[in-house]
């Protein structure tokens, strides 16, 4: 389960529609070869329960005299923001870039070609997990670039994301400094216990914790010196299969706001041997980022456990 330690900000937010005049128009696309068109708004990300959201529409044009085939090259300009679901991106050839990804994804459904004069319209999602501010930020870095089948690259135009203050304002953005390295740790958070599965396995219930806002994709936990026998079957709630190793990812996609915990637990079979089961074993936890970083404060990323159940487990 989702909890959040300390003062959650409410969305009283959510509501905002009024036009600010500082907000300016629309980015204005630089003219593009061959008479092709693409047009990207403002993206202004509004404070929510959880982080920073908004919306960016981007359109483009066929203008030529037969049909093409386009795609977009988007590269995000918060670390960690673009919201790939709903996307046609191909995931295979994302790429980082100043810590930031960059991806090709495609504007049509079924990767069809626009005649001419035919637009599409696109909506690219971002999501920031930082805690709002009552200040105005901005933070620079992005751009969108759009590739046709006969000419390649056809139009390109920066992309930044201006963050609402939580009263409103866009005036003034101080520079959004996110966090260059994670800061994850994990805890015990209850005996083991047996589970009534007819399998004698084991519960190890665990909570990680996430301090700061770096980028991050999702979460694995390892256990090292497991004793003969016991092997992480999967996560309760379930994550799916374990990967290699003892490692595994406690929830596909987890991100997590800043002091905001995940509490699970281990599913892990029995020591061969009963009397191994008062062996130490180590668990530690990482945050899966691409390029990888070291943690702010690794002394808190291991918690050393055994698997002896409680006496009245």
């Amino acid at each position: 389960m989702f909890r959040k330690t300390g003062t959650l900000l409410t969305a009283v937010l959510l509501g905002l529609t009024a036009t600010v005049a500082t907000a300016g128009p629309a980015v204005a696309a630089p003219a593009d070869r061959d008479g092709r068109t693409l047009s990207v708004g403002k993206l202004i990300l509004s404070p929510t329960e959880r982080g920073y959201r908004g919306s960016v529409p981007l359109t483009v044009t066929n203008t030529g005299s037969e049909s093409d085939y386009f795609y977009y090259k988007l590269r995000e300009p918060v670390p960690g923001a673009f919201q790939f679901d709903g996307t046609a991106c191909d995931m295979f050839d994302m790429r980082v870039e100043d810590n930031r990804r960059v991806a090709n994804c495609s504007l049509t459904d079924n990767w069809a070609d626009l005649a001419p004069g035919e637009s599409t319209r696109n909506v690219l999602d971002f999501h920031v997990l930082t805690n709002p501010r009552t200040y105005p930020m901005i933070m620079n870095g992005g751009w969108v670039e759009v590739y046709s089948s006969i000419d390649g690259l056809v139009a390109r135009t920066p992309l930044s994301a201006l963050f609402r203050s939580t009263n409103g304002s866009l005036t003034r953005p101080r520079p959004y400094v996110q966090d260059a390295r994670p800061d994850a740790s994990i805890r015990l958070d209850g005996p083991v216990t047996v589970l009534p599965d007819g399998e004698g396995n084991l519960r190890v219930p665990v909570t990680i914790r996430y301090d700061g806002d770096a980028p991050h994709d999702s979460f694995s936990v390892r256990a090292s010196s497991l004793p003969a026998g016991s092997v992480f079957w999967h996560t309760d709630p379930t994550s799916g299969p374990v990967s290699g190793g003892g490692a595994l990812v406690p929830v596909p996609e987890l991100r997590l706001m800043p002091g905001e915990e995940y509490s699970f637990a281990l599913v892990v079979s029995p020591p061969t041997d009963p009397a191994d089961a008062s062996e130490l074993i180590d668990i530690e936890v990482a945050t899966n980022w691409y390029p990888t970083s070291p943690d702010a404060d690794p002394s808190d990323n291991v918690v050393r456990t055994t698997l002896a159940v409680a006496a009245n487990g």
